[in-house]
């Protein structure tokens, strides 16, 4: 699996979004906590200023360069 099947794979979870907040991440892991979430995948994605949405195609490449999948 590819950042850009992680990707896809998240947009489809998230209804065609192109921003997923830790608790969408959490889910889609199967995680509960999403305090770890968004520090060990999402601290260096862009985040749109005043909400908890990043952007996906970032956040994919996070979860890939972990080794999630």
């Amino acid at each position: 699996m590819t950042a850009r099947d992680i990707e896809r794979d998240m947009k489809t979870a998230c209804g065609g979004a192109s921003f997923i907040t830790p608790g969408q991440l959490a889910k889609y892991l199967g995680e509960k906590n999403t305090t770890r979430v968004r520090e060990r995948y999402m601290k260096d994605s862009f985040r749109i200023e005043g909400t908890k949405k990043y952007f996906i195609p970032e956040v994919a490449r996070a979860v890939y360069a972990a080794g999630q999948w």
